[in-house]
C-alpha cells in the first residue's frame, strides 16, 4: 500500500508541474507566418486581352514563358519552405521554373487560390468595356464589407473569402513559416485588402498587380494578417485613423454575413451536429464583433489624437517639480528639501555641482547651467542666487566643498556653508536655528 505522504507529496509536485507548463505556453508568442502571393506570368487570355477564368484555363504566351524564367532565380534564392500553386494551369507553368532550379521540390495544388469566377462576363475584354467595370464592381464591395454582393452569374464574397481561408488554412496547417502561393491577380488583391489589419486601398488604384508581381502578409489564420508589401514596396504595419475606422466597421459588418453564409452552408449538408457548431461559432464570432467595435474605435480615435510628449518636455516638468518640492517648508521637512535639490542638480547632470556654483544651504537655490531648467526655477522660486555675485575664491576657502556632489551630505553644508551675499545665514547673531532663519530669507 503506498505510503500517503508519497502519495500527497507526487500530487504537490504535479500540481507545481502543471502550472509553470501552464505558465511557459501562455508565455510563447503566437505562431505566424510569412506567405508570399505571386502572380502567375502572362498567360495567352492576358495576350489576347480578355478575361478568362475557367479551370484550368489556358497556359502561357511566349512573353509569359520568359517571365516565368527571369523570376525563378529570384523567387529559388528566397528560402521558402512550402510551394503552392491553382488548380490553373498557368499558375502551375510559372512555378516550374523555380522546382527546376530546387531538386527534390515539388509544389501543392491547392483549388482555393483560384481566379474569382467572371460569371457571366467571362470571355469579355479585360482592358476596357462593360466586362472589366462588371467584373470589378463586385469584388470592390467586397473590400468595404459588403460580401453578399455576388459577381452576376458568379459567386459572392463570403464563397470566396471561404474558400481562399481554406487554402490559406492549408498551408498553415502544414506548418510553413514562409511560403510561396502562385495564385491570380484579382484573388490576390481582393483578398488581401478584405482580410489585412492595414489595408490601403489606394494601392488598388495606383498599383494593380503586374505578371509575375507578388504581395506579401505576414500573420495567421487565428490572429490576422498585416500587409508587408505590395508589388515591392514596403506598406506601413499602422495604418492612418481613416483606415483603422474602415477596418471596425468592416469586421463589424462581416461577421454576421460570415455566420450566416456559414450556416447555409451547414444546413446545405444535412448534417445537423455541423448545423450546430455552426449556428454556435457564428452566435460567439458576432457577440464578439460587436463587443469589440466600440473600445477598439474610442481607442484607435484617442490614439490618433493623443498629445506626444517630447524629451525636453519631460525634463522640464522633472525639473519643476523637484524645484517645487525643495521650496522653504515646515521644519519636519527640511531635510526633505535638501534631498530634492540634490536629485534636481543630479539631473542636471552627474550628480556633482557645477563650476562657479556652491552648495544650496537653507533656502537657496543656485541656478542651474541648464538654460530650460534655469527657466523652470526662476518661475517657481522669486529668489536665487546670482551666480556672478559669488566670490568662488572665498566660497572655497570657506566650505571645501566646491567640488563635492551637492546633496551629499545635506546638513554638514548647511552648517559649514554660508553664501557670499549673507541672503540666508546658518545662525544669526541671536542664536535663532538654521530653520528660523531660512523662514525669514523665503518671507
Amino acid at each position: 500500500m503506498p505510503d500517503p505522504r508519497t502519495c500527497r507529496v507526487r500530487r504537490i509536485l504535479i500540481a507545481a508541474l502543471s502550472a509553470v507548463l501552464l505558465v511557459l505556453v501562455s508565455a510563447i508568442p503566437s505562431w505566424a507566418m510569412t506567405l508570399t502571393f505571386v502572380r502567375h506570368a502572362e498567360s495567352l487570355a492576358n495576350e489576347a486581352g480578355i478575361i478568362d477564368t475557367r479551370v484550368p484555363g489556358p497556359g502561357l504566351s511566349e512573353a509569359g514563358e520568359l517571365q516565368a524564367r527571369a523570376i525563378a532565380p529570384v523567387l529559388a534564392g528566397m528560402g521558402f519552405d512550402g510551394i503552392y500553386v491553382s488548380s490553373m494551369l498557368r499558375t502551375q507553368l510559372t512555378a516550374q521554373p523555380m522546382l527546376d532550379l530546387l531538386p527534390g521540390s515539388s509544389y501543392q495544388v491547392l483549388p482555393g487560390l483560384r481566379e474569382i469566377s467572371a460569371g457571366i462576363f467571362e470571355g469579355s475584354s479585360e482592358n476596357e468595356g462593360l466586362g472589366r467595370l462588371g467584373y470589378a464592381l463586385a469584388p470592390v464591395t467586397w473590400m468595404l464589407g459588403a460580401r453578399f454582393v455576388p459577381v452576376p452569374g458568379g459567386e459572392d464574397g463570403n464563397a470566396f473569402d471561404a474558400r481562399v481561408d481554406g487554402a490559406i488554412a492549408e498551408i498553415a496547417d502544414n506548418g510553413d513559416e514562409n511560403a510561396v502561393a502562385f495564385a491570380h491577380g484579382a484573388t490576390i488583391m481582393f483578398w488581401v485588402m478584405m482580410n489585412v489589419d492595414n489595408p490601403d486601398l489606394l494601392l488598388m488604384l495606383r498599383h494593380q498587380l503586374d505578371n509575375v508581381e507578388s504581395v506579401v502578409v505576414e500573420g495567421s489564420p487565428e490572429e490576422g494578417w498585416t500587409l508587408v508589401s505590395w508589388a515591392g514596396q514596403a506598406v506601413s504595419a499602422d495604418p492612418s485613423l481613416a483606415t483603422k475606422l474602415l477596418v471596425n466597421v468592416r469586421d463589424l459588418v462581416v461577421a454576421p454575413q460570415t455566420a450566416l453564409y456559414n450556416v447555409g452552408t451547414a444546413f446545405s449538408s444535412g448534417d445537423f451536429e455541423t448545423l450546430v457548431n455552426a449556428v454556435r461559432d457564428g452566435l460567439i464570432e458576432v457577440t464578439r464583433a460587436v463587443v469589440r467595435f466600440i473600445p477598439d474605435t474610442v481607442r484607435d480615435i484617442v490614439d490618433e489624437f493623443r498629445p506626444s510628449v517630447t524629451e525636453d518636455s519631460l525634463d522640464v516638468t522633472e525639473l519643476h517639480r523637484a524645484v517645487v518640492t525643495a521650496a522653504p517648508q515646515d521644519d519636519d521637512e527640511a531635510e526633505p528639501q535638501s534631498v530634492a535639490v540634490a536629485e534636481a542638480e543630479t539631473r542636471n547632470g552627474s550628480g556633482v555641482a557645477p563650476a562657479g556654483s556652491t552648495p544650496p544651504s537653507g533656502d537657496e537655490v543656485t541656478g542651474s547651467t541648464d538654460d530650460d531648467e534655469a527657466t523652470a526655477s526662476d518661475v517657481v522660486l522669486e529668489d536665487t542666487v546670482d551666480v556672478d555675485t559669488i566670490d568662488v575664491d572665498t566660497v572655497e576657502e570657506d566650505t571645501g566643498a566646491s567640488d563635492h556632489a551637492v546633496g551629499n551630505h545635506p546638513d554638514a553644508e548647511a552648517d559649514d556653508a554660508a553664501p557670499a551675499n549673507g541672503s540666508a545665514k546658518s545662525s544669526d547673531d541671536d542664536g535663532d536655528s538654521d530653520d528660523d532663519a531660512s523662514e525669514r530669507a523665503a518671507a
